[in-house]
Parts: structure tokens; C-alpha cells; sequence
């Protein structure tokens, strides 16, 4: 190479190198600040929560309480990033992992993101669970984590459309106006809509099939575009505010039935306001009671009832370990008395019946309930009792279940909860 080449070559290389390390160092620079940015919004997410705990002086229950918020944080990054309204998943809303707002254990919960001005059709196999409720909703808490719940715009039945009798097939097309010249089934939705929430709700968890169930937009390319940087951003800056909301919601809520009175004591009322099953009552509580001590829960059962059911859960909402212990029971597993009545018990330790609802130690809790189209909705009772007079407090006839029945029916149950669709 020519001498008077050489320099200027050089010089090129020396300044594009500069350049480069110049733009690298601003590179990381920036990174840091954006990371910074995006972790920082979590750290007093802890401190706010303690501080709405019911005793925040108890160790594990502050542990619990930053579980949750771990929990939800990665709930927050699969509802941001697999939730999309121009090309919608089903995504599992929660479950054992995100115990949130009372998860009922019988139920399936599946969520897609929607656009009220769009056509989709949804599409796949019933199954033979006992339910699958269709729940087309409204608000932005749902399906992004912010804002509040909004109320149900409409609740579809899926045993309602064209099931094929030999596979279970179905397809229904899901938009504000019925397809020109489609002669298929057609559910409404309005322009408010934000999303669809599936229920499948089983009685049997060992031998109830859950649905298989798909989703697509019609009025969108098929193709999904790759995610901009100020997308991905847009994201990870709403994880905080995911967290904050859905852990907010859930404590206030839970702290409020002790506002209210229902400490050992329940109330019965509608939820379709705020996301709750149209066709439903929710029986709601709070629980309280010492290690020695039991509750009997008593009620009345609808002469005709398509689903009942009852569950444990903590201050947070969060379902009581519902795949370890019988921390719920429905209107299958649940044993009734002679009158016809359904009772209970409530503790921390075995009382050996077949009605026990494993309290796992909690001092305080709440419980949900739920009757689903039911020719009556009737308010249970409590009855604070020590533990050693729980058979006093029953019928004569109560069943006694020994130490190896009780083993063997969690071992059941447990495999039952693990054959579901979970996740």
C-alpha cells in the first residue's frame, strides 16, 4: 500500500473506532438509566403493601405479602406480552402460581385481551367440564394492569352454540355486528369491551376434560409484527403499576369485610359489576379463629343449583394451598347431612370429618363461596366452637374419616388439581 495512503487510512479507523467506543459508553450508560427507570417503580411496593397487611408485625406473612408481589410481577409479563388485542392468546389469568381475588380452585381461568371494534372468532373443543362461562368484560385491570375493574358487558354460555356431538368442535365469530350473510353462531360485543374471560368450571377434577380453546382477530393481518423498542418499554414501565393495582385491589378488599362486620360472618351478594360471574352470587367473609378453636359453617343448599361451592383463602385472596390440602369443597365433594343441610368445619387442626376445610394454620382469612343459577341464594352461618366440641356441634350421624382416609383423599385430590389445564 502507497505511504500517502496509509495515514488517511489510519485516521478513518482511528476516528470510526472512537465513534464506535464513544456510542458503546453512551450505549451503557443509557442502559443503566432505563433499567434503573423500570426497577425503581417496584422498590416501595413492599412498604405500601406491609403497610395494609392485617399484622405486619408477623414475619411470614410480610413474606407472603412480598411473594405475592414476585408473583405478580411475572402474572404482569405474560398479560403485557402475550396479551394482544390485534393478535389475542388465551392466556392462563390465574391459577396456583397467580392466586389472586379469590381464584376459585374449580375453575380454569383463561384470558385474551380484545378490541371492542374488532371481529374474532374463538373456536376449539367443549370438553365435559361442568361449565364454561364466556365472560365479555370491560375496565383495563384485566387485561393490562391498570385501572379498575369494569363491568360485564355480556356473559355467554358456550353449551349455548352448535357443539359437534362426535369431537365437541365449535366456532363462533365474536364482533358488534352479525357477519353479512354468516349463518353461524354469533355472540355481540360492544365498543367498550377489553377483553374475554373464560371459565371452566369442573365438579369432578379427576374425570372432567377441560376445553381445548383458540382465538384470532379476523380483521388484522395474521402476522404479528415485532415489537418496537417503545413498545417493549411501554411494557416493562406498566409491570409496577400490574403489581400495584392487583395487589392494592386485593387487600383493600379483603380489609374491608372486617370494616364492614363480617368477621365470622358472611354476606351474599352479586360481583358482575366488577368481573364476577352474571349468573352467579359470591358468598364473601372473614375468618378468625385461635388453634384450638373451630368455625361450623352451616347453610341451606338450593332445591336446584347448577354449581356451588366453597374455599378458604388469606388476607391477600390468595386460594389456601388448594393442590396440598382441602381448603375447598363443591357441590360434588361436599358430604350432606341428612336434612339436606351442608356444615363445615373450619380449623387448623383435623377435626375428622369428611366437611373439613384445612384453615393451614391461618389465624385470620377470608372465604368465597359462590351459587350459580340457583333457585334460592341463602346466607350460611359460622359458629365459633373449640376444636375438641366439633362433634357436638354436628349431627350424631356425622361420619367419622381416620388419618389414612384423609391421606388418601388428598392424594386424590391432588391429582385431580394437577390433571386440570392449568397453565
Amino acid at each position: 500500500m502507497k505511504k500517502h495512503l496509509v495515514a488517511p487510512l489510519l485516521a478513518s479507523s482511528f476516528i470510526a473506532f472512537a465513534t464506535f467506543a464513544e456510542e458503546a459508553t453512551d450505549g451503557k450508560a443509557v442502559a443503566a438509566q432505563e433499567w434503573r427507570a423500570l426497577i425503581e417503580p417496584l422498590l416501595p411496593l413492599g412498604d405500601k403493601m406491609v403497610a395494609m397487611m392485617a399484622n405486619p408485625d408477623d414475619p411470614l406473612l410480610r413474606q407472603e405479602i412480598y411473594r405475592q408481589n414476585f408473583s405478580a410481577m411475572s402474572m404482569a409479563y405474560m398479560g403485557l406480552f402475550l396479551g394482544d388485542a390485534g393478535h389475542p392468546d388465551f392466556w392462563p389469568l390465574i391459577h396456583q402460581a397467580w392466586s389472586f381475588l379469590a381464584p376459585n380452585p374449580d375453575d380454569s381461568y383463561y384470558l385474551a385481551p380484545i378490541d371492542g371494534n374488532g371481529s374474532y372468532r374463538m373456536s376449539g373443543y367443549r370438553g365435559t367440564v361442568r361449565i364454561v362461562d364466556v365472560q365479555v368484560g370491560s375496565g383495563s385491570l384485566m387485561p393490562h394492569g391498570t385501572g379498575t375493574l369494569g363491568p360485564n358487558i355480556a356473559t355467554y354460555d358456550l353449551d349455548t352454540v352448535h357443539i359437534n356431538k362426535k369431537d365437541g368442535a365449535f366456532s363462533v365469530i365474536l364482533s358488534e355486528k352479525r357477519p353479512e350473510g354468516y349463518k353461524g353462531d354469533w355472540w355481540k360485543i360492544e365498543p367498550k369491551a377489553s377483553y374475554i374471560l373464560i371459565r371452566q368450571i369442573a365438579y369432578d377434577w379427576n374425570r372432567e376434560l377441560d376445553g381445548r380453546l383458540a382465538i384470532e382477530r379476523l380483521d388484522t393481518p395474521a402476522i404479528k409484527p415485532r415489537l418496537s423498542a417503545a413498545q417493549i418499554q411501554d411494557n416493562l414501565r406498566t409491570v409496577s403499576s400490574w403489581v400495584d393495582n392487583w395487589n392494592t385491589l386485593a387487600l383493600k378488599w379483603a380489609n374491608g369485610f372486617r370494616a364492614k362486620g363480617y368477621v365470622n360472618k358472611v354476606f351474599v351478594h352479586p360481583l358482575k359489576d366488577i368481573g364476577g360471574v352474571s349468573t352467579q352470587q359470591y358468598i364473601e367473609g372473614e375468618f378468625e379463629l385461635a388453634p384450638d378453636e373451630a368455625l361450623i359453617y352451616e347453610t341451606e343448599v338450593p332445591a336446584k343449583c347448577r354449581y356451588w361451592n366453597i374455599m378458604l383463602t388469606d388476607m391477600q385472596l390468595a386460594a389456601i394451598d388448594p393442590l396440598n390440602r382441602q381448603t375447598s369443597l363443591n357441590g360434588h365433594t361436599a358430604k350432606r347431612d341428612k336434612d339436606g343441610k351442608f356444615r363445615a368445619v373450619i380449623s387448623a387442626g383435623d377435626p375428622g370429618v369428611p366437611n373439613w376445610l384445612d384453615s393451614a394454620g391461618y389465624a385470620r382469612g377470608t372465604l368465597s363461596g359462590r351459587w350459580n343459577e340457583c333457585s334460592s341464594n341463602p346466607t350460611p352461618t359460622m359458629t365459633r366452637v373449640k376444636l375438641a366440641d366439633v362433634r357436638k356441634a354436628l349431627p350424631t350421624d356425622t361420619p367419622a374419616v381416620s388419618a389414612e382416609e384423609r391421606d388418601a383423599a388428598l392424594r386424590l385430590r391432588r391429582t385431580g388439581a394437577q390433571l386440570r389445564k392449568r397453565w
